[in-house]
């Protein structure tokens, strides 16, 4: 008598709900692949930044103070947690906005590298000794600042950028950002910030955090002051103080955006765009 050659077969499944789960699984896993070989979105015009973060108070208007596992404020659906660092600033997410600028050109995950000089004049600042001070601090930050961000589907976990080199005699850099920041871009679910428009809006972090929100919005919705007030990550406590700056800053945003920028009788700001905005990508 022979010996039978064993058939591997693969057990069945006797729960239907498995089954598909797992395929829905590998459907998932393949969209995430896809999205990480795919990298960065490059827009034919402005900067890229995912929608998630822009629609938070993690680049808020506070003044930075070191944060140890703390919820961030943000739209209803998302989470976003600062799990250690610094918090970033609106003067942070210019440098985070070319980094990722620079890694949809050269690759997430790859090395990227630029000198002090050429950074600086990208994101339209002086080049004196200050300044590549302050580079130097604000790269440290952003690598420094370890965060946690779920849609509800997606989630990332880890720093804004993943790691770091600098030469201190010639200032130049070399840095890398994690690949699967890409995942925060799946969807079309980012926006191009018109770089011309938040440069004139420069050490006014309120109109700058508008002008990010904002533009993440094709139709915005009216938003009520004290929302706003959560949102921005604003520490003024007096709800009639922030009113004040809010409309500051709302006229602001309207002058150099040409959209149209109240607080109604129901104090809710309401922005009405121009037609056909190019910043929107959903």
């Amino acid at each position: 008598m022979h010996d039978q050659i064993p058939i591997p077969f693969e057990p069945e499944d006797h729960e239907p709900g498995r089954s598909i789960d797992k395929v829905l699984d590998q459907i998932r896993k393949r969209h995430e692949e896809v999205a990480i070989a795919r990298g960065i979105p490059r827009p034919a015009n402005g900067k890229p930044l995912p929608n998630d973060i822009l629609r938070s108070a993690l680049f808020g208007v506070s003044e930075r103070a070191f944060r140890r596992e703390e919820k961030i404020a943000s739209l209803e659906g998302l989470e976003v947690f600062m799990v250690r660092g610094y918090r970033p600033t609106q003067a942070h997410l210019d440098v985070w906005e070319h980094c990722l600028e620079l890694a949809a050109r050269h690759g997430t995950g790859k090395q990227i590298r630029f000198s002090a000089y050429s950074f600086l004049k990208a994101i339209g600042r002086s080049t004196g000794k200050s300044d590549y001070e302050w580079l130097k601090e604000a790269i440290h930050d952003l690598a420094g600042c370890l965060v946690r961000i779920s849609n509800g589907r997606y989630s990332y976990f880890g720093t804004l950028i993943q790691e770091g080199f600098r030469d201190e005699e010639t200032n130049e850099y070399v840095i890398s950002i994690n690949e699967r920041l890409a995942l925060l871009f799946m969807g079309d679910n980012w926006t191009a910030l018109d770089f011309e428009e938040r440069r004139r809006l420069r050490k006014r972090p309120l109109a700058q955090w508008l002008h990010a929100f904002y533009s993440t919005h094709a139709q915005p919705y009216p938003y009520k002051v004290e929302t706003i007030r959560r949102l921005c990550g604003s520490e003024v406590e007096e709800l009639w103080k922030f009113r004040q700056l809010l409309r500051r800053a709302l006229a602001e945003l309207e002058s150099v955006t040409g959209w149209s920028c109240t607080i109604d009788k129901n104090d809710c700001v309401v922005v009405v765009k121009k037609p056909s905005c190019p910043c929107i990508a959903s």
